[in-house]
């Protein structure tokens, strides 16, 4: 092997080291090293598969919630959540295949007006009682609702 001998010799070493770097640096940057490996509708799907599962727990625990003043504010929580999960949904939809695109876009449409309806009544209770009643009301509808709307969603 011929080596050179010099001054240069330290500088050419640090040069051949570098490239290599910047070769090696490129070539993780090319293969998306660090990023997750799926695609945007995997994500979205994974997304709006989530929520819908966030949303069936939220209705769990509307539907055992205790006949309290706690209770209330417990049931306008859940409800917030579950919109937000909705929002989720409806965010994703546009960004899976389309046979999920239009299960959660139908599902989440239907679905959405059962939890206004919901969010309503338990909202503008007059008494503890009647806010008690909406609450047990909108628990047992709600999962009603959600498995009729949801149910055939394959996630």
């Amino acid at each position: 092997m011929h080596r050179r001998i010099g001054p240069h010799a330290p500088l050419m070493d640090m040069r051949r080291i570098a490239s290599i770097i910047v070769i090696a640096l490129a070539t993780v940057a090319a293969t998306g090293c660090g990023g997750s490996g799926q695609s945007e509708a995997d994500k979205a799907k994974s997304q709006a598969c989530d929520a819908s599962s966030d949303i069936k727990a939220q209705i769990t625990t509307l539907s055992n919630l205790p006949l309290s003043t706690s209770s209330v504010d417990t049931a306008k929580t859940s409800l917030q959540k579950i919109n937000t999960d909705l929002k989720t949904i409806s965010d994703a939809a546009p960004k899976v295949s389309d046979s999920l695109r239009s299960e959660l876009e139908a599902a989440n449409a239907t679905f959405k007006t059962e939890v206004q309806q919901a969010t309503d009544a338990i909202t503008s209770a007059q008494s503890l009682s009647s806010a008690a009643t909406a609450i047990a009301s909108a628990g047992t509808t709600l999962q009603a609702s959600y498995q009729k709307a949801f149910g055939n969603v394959s996630c």
